[in-house]
């Protein structure tokens, strides 16, 4: 039986697992991360790795943004 590993806010991905979770390109991913809006740790060679926590944060952060707010009318 295969067994799953649950997703330690530690683990880290790259742009492309990143971008899968977020709903976004690769492309946008570098562009949040550029920007600051999304943390990331760069390795020697350069390549962008990115905190599951952080990705978790921003989605989050997202969705709170496309949510409608209520009661505010005339």
């Amino acid at each position: 039986m295969a067994m799953h590993k649950s997703a330690d806010p530690d683990d880290l991905m790259t742009a492309s697992d990143a971008a899968r979770i977020i709903g976004v390109s690769a492309d946008m991913v570098r562009l949040l991360a550029r920007g600051g809006k999304l943390a990331f740790l760069s390795t020697i060679r350069g390549v962008r790795l990115f905190r599951r926590a952080d990705v978790d944060a921003l989605v989050t952060r997202r969705a709170r943004k496309k949510r409608p707010v209520v009661g505010r009318g005339r």
